[in-house]
């Protein structure tokens, strides 16, 4: 299967369990690998016949901007988007939060058909 991957988007976004933590504006990095069979963009070398990753990063910074509390929330919600705008066969979508000491993050990653 092909497929085109964003890598660490940075997010702006309020998240966090307890309410001190959503106060303050946070950024989670979001990695994104949207499958795709990409034969056709590659043969014709438009992007019409493929997914505009400009676009899709765009979409999720927007969806950034909604409160949540879980970064469980925030990747189901990212990859429902996707799924319902582009065509895509499956996604798979990380987020890292870097929230623990001593650690480069903690990442929830799902994948959806």
């Amino acid at each position: 299967m092909d497929s085109i991957a964003i890598f660490e988007l940075e997010v702006p976004t309020h998240i966090g369990v307890p309410d001190a933590e959503r106060a303050k504006e946070q950024i989670v990095k979001i990695s994104i690998w949207l499958n795709i069979d990409i034969r056709a963009a590659a043969k014709s070398d438009n992007v019409d016949d493929s997914i505009d990753y400009a676009d899709v990063a765009s979409k999720v910074i927007e969806l950034g901007k909604t409160e949540r509390k879980t970064v469980e929330r925030l990747v189901e919600d990212i990859a429902e988007m996707i799924l319902k705008t582009y065509k895509t066969e499956s996604v798979t979508v990380s987020a890292r939060k870097l929230i623990l000491q001593n650690t480069e993050g903690v990442a929830i990653t799902i994948t959806r058909p």
